[in-house]
Order: structure tokens, then C-alpha cells, then sequence
């Protein structure tokens, strides 16, 4: 029986290998009623061999019930199929693997029994490329382009976006997710978000507003009256200051979640201070940090916490940094650019990243274009974290890339990516209604999936 089975699964392996004809096509085709996976055109005389095949995206694997979600590319229905020890797993060069080396987004060509609905092989597909831990990206959402580091991608047009088993929209990922994309020939296929991000509201932060707030060595955020901050799920040490004022906390960002930070008892200790040793080039630089000129031919004395620096010389690009002092002595060089003819002074933000989150005015006194979000009613809305009001409502229309939030007691917090265009016209956005929070599907295991497959498993 073992040998039928291996016989079985290195025929479906040619098959997969080869193709299958037009007239076998036309008979896939044909096989798949509303909520079916196709069959393919395999002997099943055995009952151990497999008698169907499909091209698929894995959307979820579940260790524990050893079943796996897929979504077929030829039937654009999801379809759940169980495995056990016994399934072959191969990567795309032929080599075992097991199923936990198989993740969602992952392309792949699955041979199974229709009617046990069980997967008895799947192979990665040998034809694409996948990029794990992509988070120098940038989507347009517009073009369906994207770019990773410095390469350009096109978004195919059947590309599936999954986070945890759920299926979004481009416009669901932010620019602080971590990604896991699957390509050939320079086409996105799939994305799969493999770190998500969160929500952090800080609480008693009064005294703070005005000064920073750090998540991590890439985030800093300046503090807001209520602004609900977009940060990539993880444990972090905060670190929340203004002037001499300095404290910390450990929290725990969970993703799609927002978690309150009462800020109100931090210790704080103003007498903390380090030396930082600037080294600027041109060396005839003005250097300023806080707004004040500063000598930095010798260590200059801050206090802890975030610090504007700003170096400027005529004919070099100004450049504007934010900076942390945490420790007693550092060393920080700065070297200017020449200004090209064409350009005129530009600023320059240096690592790490920084959004100054200048307000974004509820009413425009001068006229203005203006951006207008419609719904969902009631959300409260914001903007590069920053709050605007209730929607509907709307905010002075500044072309480029925003991080839209909406949030709503009782309700789900969702965030999206909007690129607004630069022309002389208003805009109008609604989006789609947020879940409530009592009734939210666990999305980590397939049980939280059962109600979006229901159908997909009485037609197997």
C-alpha cells in the first residue's frame, strides 16, 4: 500500500510538473460548482492516491487541528483541507519539509482527496520568489505598484493580502507592518503581513504635550492632546519626555488592539544629562539644538531625553535630526550635502524616523481644498495619529501618503493607507463600517475562521 501511495504522489508530481492539456482544463473547469475545490483529471482507483489537484494561497496553517486554509487562484474561494504525517511537503526544490515551515502567503500546488478532504501532497511552487521580513516598502495603492528598498514591483491584479488567516485590501497595510511577499517577474502574487501594528492612547500625558514619545529606536512620535499613535505590535520600554521631565514604562503593543498608557505617575529625573560629541561637516556649520546656537567644538551637555538638532551652512541641504540622550557620553557626526542649483533649502530628516505630526486643522479659514471622510458615521477619525473629530467630518487636503485611523468605543480600530493626490479639487472617502469588538473572530486558529468557510466545506 506505501508504494501505491508514493507511486500516487510522484504522479501527481509530474503532472503538477508538466501541465495538464486543454481538454483536462476545460474538464477543471467545468468541475467546480459554487463552493467546490477543482478536481483534476487524476486516476483515483487507489483510494490512497489523490484525485484532485488545485493552484492555491495558503491563508492559514493550524498546528494544532493539523488543517490548513487555502485559497484556490482558479476558483477564488477558500476551501479547508486536513493533513497528517503522512502528507509529502516539498519546497520548491524538491526538498521535505514539514508543515510548520508552511506559511500563509505561501503559493502552492496541493493534490488531495475531494471527498476525505484531506491533502495527501503539497509543493511550493518552483516559479516564485518569496521576500521574508520586507519592511523597507512603500505601496500605491492607485497604481498597484510597490516598491521594497529600491526595487520596483508591480501588484498583480488577483494579489491576496493576508494578515493571520483574514483576507484585506492594499490599502489595510501600514508602512510599520512587517511583510512576507511572494513574486515572480517582478509581480507581487501575494502579501502576507507577519507583524502587525497596534494602538497606543496615552492617558495623563498633560504635562508632556509637546515634548516625544518613543516606541522602540524607529518610532517617535511628538505628544498630542488626544492622539491615538499607530505602532507595530511588539514589547517596547517607552520612553515619554519634555524638557527636563523624563520617564519610562514597558508595555506590550498587540496587534489590531489598543492599549491604554497612564503616563500620569512616571518617574521622572531631571537631573539626568549626557554629553554628546558632535562631529559636523562643513566644520563652519551652524549647529542648533532646541532652537539654541550651540559651540560644538566641544562635548555639549543635554538632558535626557529626545532633542532637536538642526545643522545649516550656506550652499549644503539643512539637515533636521531628532535625537535620544540616554547615556553619559555619545559621539554624533553630521555631514551636509551640497546644495544642488536647482534646488532650493531642504530639510533633511535623519534616523530614526521621525513624524513631527503637525496638526491637521478641522476647519480652513483660507479656503483651502479639503479632504472629506463620510463614513463611517460616529468613528472618530485620525490623522497620522493626530485626532480631526467625528465623521463625518474633514481636514485641510496636503497631497502625499496618510495614515488614516478610525476608532470607535465598543468597536474594532482600523487603519488605512491613503494616498491623496495633489489637484485643485476636494476629496470624498468613506470606508468601510468598523466590527464590533464582542463579536471579532479569533483570527490566529481556523476555529476563529469556521463561519467564513462554512460553504467552502459542505461543497467538498
Amino acid at each position: 500500500m506505501k508504494q501505491k501511495t508514493l507511486f500516487g504522489i510522484l504522479f501527481l508530481l509530474i503532472l503538477l510538473l508538466t501541465g495538464c492539456g486543454n481538454e483536462e482544463d476545460t474538464a477543471y473547469m467545468q468541475s467546480i460548482s459554487d463552493n467546490e475545490p477543482a478536481a483534476a483529471a487524476v486516476p483515483a482507483a487507489d483510494p490512497m492516491m489523490a484525485d484532485s489537484l488545485d493552484h492555491a494561497v495558503i491563508r492559514l496553517v493550524d498546528q494544532e487541528d493539523q488543517k490548513i486554509l487555502f485559497y484556490s487562484l482558479k476558483a477564488n474561494r477558500s476551501y479547508l483541507l486536513a493533513f497528517n504525517s503522512a502528507t509529502a511537503i516539498r519546497d520548491r526544490f524538491g526538498e521535505e519539509l514539514v508543515s510548520a515551515q508552511l506559511t500563509g502567503g505561501d503559493i502552492v500546488n496541493v493534490a488531495f482527496l475531494k471527498n476525505e478532504k484531506e491533502a495527501k501532497g503539497i509543493w511550493l511552487d518552483d516559479t516564485v520568489q518569496r521576500l521574508e521580513n520586507v519592511t523597507d516598502f512603500s505601496v500605491n495603492t492607485v497604481a498597484r505598484t510597490m516598491e521594497i528598498g529600491q526595487d520596483q514591483y508591480s501588484i498583480g491584479k488577483d494579489c491576496i493580502v493576508l494578515f493571520q488567516g483574514k483576507e484585506l485590501t492594499l490599502s489595510d497595510i501600514n508602512e510599520s507592518d512587517t511583510l512576507s511577499v511572494v513574486c515572480s517577474d517582478n509581480t507581487v502574487l501575494s502579501l502576507a503581513i507577519t507583524r502587525g501594528h497596534g494602538y497606543v492612547r496615552l492617558i495623563g500625558a498633560d504635562p508632556f504635550e509637546g515634548g516625544w514619545v518613543e516606541f522602540g529606536q524607529d518610532v517617535i512620535r511628538q505628544v498630542e492632546k488626544d492622539s491615538l499613535y499607530v505602532v507595530p505590535e511588539g514589547t517596547y520600554q517607552m520612553v515619554i519626555s519634555k524638557g527636563h521631565d523624563f520617564g519610562t514604562k514597558d508595555i506590550e503593543v498587540k496587534a489590531n488592539e489598543e492599549l491604554e498608557v497612564d503616563v500620569s505617575d512616571v518617574l521622572t529625573d531631571a537631573d539626568r544629562t549626557g554629553q554628546i560629541l558632535f562631529s559636523v561637516t562643513p566644520v563652519d556649520a551652524t549647529l542648533t539644538v532646541d532652537d539654541k546656537q550651540m559651540d560644538f567644538s566641544k562635548p555639549i551637555e543635554l538632558t535626557y531625553g529626545i532633542h532637536q538638532v538642526v545643522v545649516s551652512a550656506e550652499g549644503y541641504q539643512k539637515v533636521t535630526r531628532y535625537i535620544k540622550v540616554g547615556e553619559p557620553l555619545a559621539n554624533l557626526s553630521i555631514e551636509l550635502e551640497k546644495e544642488k542649483e536647482e534646488q532650493t533649502d531642504q530639510t533633511q530628516v535623519g534616523a530614526p524616523s521621525v513624524s513631527e505630526n503637525t496638526p491637521v486643522v478641522s476647519a480652513s479659514e483660507d479656503g483651502s481644498r479639503r479632504v472629506y471622510i463620510d463614513g463611517p458615521s460616529l468613528a472618530e477619525l485620525y490623522v497620522d495619529d493626530v485626532y480631526i473629530g467625528v465623521i463625518p467630518t474633514s481636514f485641510a487636503k496636503k497631497s502625499g501618503k496618510h495614515t488614516i485611523s478610525l476608532r470607535r468605543e465598543g468597536y474594532i480600530n482600523r487603519s488605512y493607507t491613503l494616498e491623496i493626490d495633489d489637484g485643485d479639487n476636494d476629496n470624498h472617502y468613506s470606508f468601510s463600517s468598523l466590527k464590533p469588538a464582542t463579536t471579532a473572530a479569533d483570527a490566529t486558529s481556523l476555529s476563529g475562521l469556521s463561519q467564513m468557510v462554512t460553504d467552502a466545506l459542505s461543497g467538498l
